[in-house]
């Protein structure tokens, strides 16, 4: 039951890459961890989060800001 718990109110993020084998079926992977939590979050690919160097909020995509506010407030509600 405990694992149950978790996994029902667990975030799950996904962040995207650039480049994908076409193998991949991003929508049937998307589904089913979607069915598998509480939350999914996917923060698209962003160059400058990709590099793994420091980051400046001003510099990441507005998407990936707001894919980060989603997470964020996807844990949050959790509580």
């Amino acid at each position: 039951q405990l694992r149950q718990h978790l996994a029902d109110s667990a975030v799950i993020v996904i962040t995207d890459k650039d480049q994908v084998s076409a193998r991949v079926n991003r929508q049937a992977i998307e589904e089913a961890l979607q069915e598998a939590a509480r939350s999914l979050v996917i923060v698209p690919h962003d160059r400058k989060v990709a590099d793994g160097d420091l980051l400046r909020l001003d510099s990441i995509d507005p998407a990936t800001k707001v894919a980060y506010q989603r997470i964020a407030a996807a844990v949050v509600d959790g509580y």
